[in-house]
């Protein structure tokens, strides 16, 4: 696990492609301001000479965000996502957050499995937050 760099842009564009549905995928501009923002964690696992994983986290006074966690398919199983949520815990804790939250799709099992491995639980439900009859589940950890 290391810290992204600008240099690792056009990777996590290619997970964002490898990891979500054209609606919900972040841009090029929108990862370059996650890896110049204040309060914000990007960190991605390296495999064979490659970034295979990227997860994003914020945090704000005592309560952090779990904003993205995407694995390359064939980097799947390995336990990487649990690592990833493992530093950004770590990461947030260390600059005084109590709580993470996220979001999730209801039926992205495999996030949700990782999730819930890592402490989290289901607190609530957003409406239409991936778009029209596409819901999230809100989920809470303390750390």
């Amino acid at each position: 696990m290391a810290p992204a760099t600008v240099d690792d842009l056009e990777s996590l564009l290619g997970l964002e492609s490898a990891g979500f549905d054209a609606p919900e995928r972040w841009s090029r501009d929108s990862w370059a301001a996650e890896l110049d923002a204040d309060q914000r964690l990007v960190v991605v696992s390296r495999e064979a000479g490659r970034v295979g994983a990227v997860a994003c986290f914020s945090v704000l006074d005592e309560t952090a965000e779990l904003l993205r966690v995407v694995v390359a398919p064939d980097c799947r199983g390995r336990g990487t996502a649990r690592r990833l949520v493992g530093a950004g815990k770590d990461w947030a804790q260390a600059r005084g957050a109590r709580r993470m939250l996220l979001e999730v799709r209801p039926d992205n099992e495999p996030a949700l499995a990782v999730y819930r491995a890592t402490g989290f639980q289901p607190i609530a439900r957003r409406k239409d937050y991936y778009g029209t009859g596409r819901h999230a589940v809100v989920m809470e950890c303390e750390i």
